[in-house]
């Protein structure tokens, strides 16, 4: 939903009304060009977000691998192995226990 803009002078009198379809045209640039709109303009814009203290350590610790007891750096939470040679071994060795 888009309104009219109305612009007054320094008295207090109405200078100009600005018809939401001027504003999507940017037929009007008056508003804008205006010292104290461009300088709120340029100060929205070198705004940032602070930086998380967060993403300055580590995401994981190291862990112990459950089949070779070496410690690595885990890609995700729920890390087990060290490598995909250590998950096979591990699921090798749990499919004889079930055949046994």
């Amino acid at each position: 939903m888009v309104f009219n803009c109305k612009v007054f002078d320094k008295n207090g009198n109405l200078k100009k009304i600005i018809r939401c379809d001027e504003i999507l045209l940017e037929a009007s640039n008056e508003l804008l060009e205006q010292k104290s709109t461009k300088r709120a303009v340029q100060y929205i814009r070198n705004l940032k977000e602070p930086k998380s203290d967060i993403s300055k350590g580590p995401k994981f610790y190291d862990l112990k691998c459950v089949v070779c007891d070496r410690e690595f750096h885990p890609r995700h939470a729920r890390s087990k192995y060290c490598s995909h040679e250590c998950q096979k071994k591990n699921t090798l060795k749990n499919i004889i226990k079930v055949r046994s």
